[in-house]
């Protein structure tokens, strides 16, 4: 079993935090814990990795980021699993949300 050290586990959070920032065009956390809807403590605490967003925060954040939800909550959530197998399932929502989908309807 491999568990991330809390850097590794911060880092992922902040690069989405700080991709939806620039393609908002906000110039704080406070304006992007606003957009989120939580407060600016809950941004802090996802940049130290002490506290990791909720589902439904992933998807605000990948709505903002303008990036598939998939690959927010996967990443997200396979930093945080608490083991090899459950991190293996994220790692491939993620993956999977950035493949080509074959004979798409959409």
């Amino acid at each position: 079993m491999r568990v991330k050290p809390q850097a590794e586990k911060a880092s992922c959070v902040n690069d989405f935090l700080d991709l939806a920032r620039v393609r908002q065009g906000m110039r704080s956390d406070r304006e992007l814990a606003e957009a989120l809807q939580v407060g600016s403590p809950s941004v802090s605490g996802w940049r130290s990795g002490k506290i990791h967003p909720s589902p439904l925060t992933c998807m605000k954040l990948a709505q903002l980021a303008e990036l598939p939800l998939g690959l927010v909550l996967g990443t997200i959530c396979e930093a945080n699993a608490p083991d090899e197998e459950e991190a293996a399932v994220w790692r491939k929502l993620a993956e999977e949300s950035l493949a080509p989908r074959a004979g798409s309807r959409c």
